[in-house]
């Protein structure tokens, strides 16, 4: 594991925002938006041998090795600067998350982050139309602070992956902490892959917004939540159709069977 930092960023009692790609893609698409609208500045790489063994060619045909990124940006409207760490994948085993969100964690802290805030995904199998969102804290003040813009507590359950760890383990080194939970369906393809799911992203951003004292733009989101709904629907016309055409060719091999 090595933390490859290509600056010193001087920061203000910095807050670190994480989300790393996990269902749904919530924690990566807010993260990675706030990055991008803010013009946040890349100040570090991660990079593990406990990440998936393949790489990436760009349209170049240039080869990047999979990474984690840590960015900065300094917050004129707040006394704390703010710290993005996102990237292209988590680690595959439980030892590489643990050792990825400790090592995250120890270099920010000698930036001087005092709170960390991690997006993650909640997943539910209620009709949504406007996600909800769910909160836990390593303090019950951090809980009443959500509270008051409308997050509603996660009560029990695990949250997995560098999105959860990076949160608990934060607790563990007198870090405060909030966790913000996009609630989603956590729909996949054929395949296994996750849609992104927008909508819940958006949601999350609206809060975690007024929680940072940031302004951002969420209006190029509404695209995707829009394709996301095409493709959703998209997915629910072909499973139907596939499901018709399974019972009519179980009735006439029946038919044929009795004669």
């Amino acid at each position: 594991m090595e933390v490859r930092l290509l600056k010193q960023p001087e920061l203000r009692k910095p807050c670190i925002v994480s989300g790393l790609p996990g269902i749904a893609y919530v924690g990566k698409l807010s993260v990675d938006h706030l990055v991008q609208t803010l013009h946040a500045e890349l100040f570090g790489e991660v990079y593990s041998k406990f990440f998936p063994p393949y790489v990436l060619i760009g349209k170049d045909g240039i080869v990047e090795l999979l990474r984690n990124e840590l960015y900065s940006w300094k917050n004129k409207e707040s006394e704390r600067d703010l710290i993005f760490f996102t990237g292209n994948a988590q680690a595959v085993t439980p030892e590489g998350q643990y050792l990825m969100a400790d090592k995250v964690l120890d270099t920010a802290m000698r930036l001087g982050a005092e709170r960390i805030y991690s997006v993650a995904a909640f997943v539910t199998d209620r009709a949504i139309d406007t996600p909800r969102v769910y909160g836990a804290a390593t303090e019950e003040a951090l809980i009443d602070e959500f509270k008051r813009q409308g997050v509603l507590v996660m009560e029990e359950g695990p949250i997995g992956g560098v999105n959860g760890l990076i949160f608990g383990l934060a607790k563990v080194k007198k870090l405060q902490g909030v966790c913000l939970l996009g609630e989603t369906h956590g729909y996949t393809t054929v395949s296994g892959q996750y849609l992104v799911d927008a909508n819940a992203g958006r949601a999350v951003l609206e809060v975690l917004s007024k929680m940072l004292n940031v302004k951002v733009d969420l209006s190029p989101l509404d695209r995707q939540v829009e394709q996301m709904k095409e493709a959703i629907k998209r997915m629910a016309e072909i499973e139907e159709y596939a499901i018709k055409k399974t019972e009519e060719a179980a009735a006439k091999g029946y038919k044929n069977y009795i004669t």
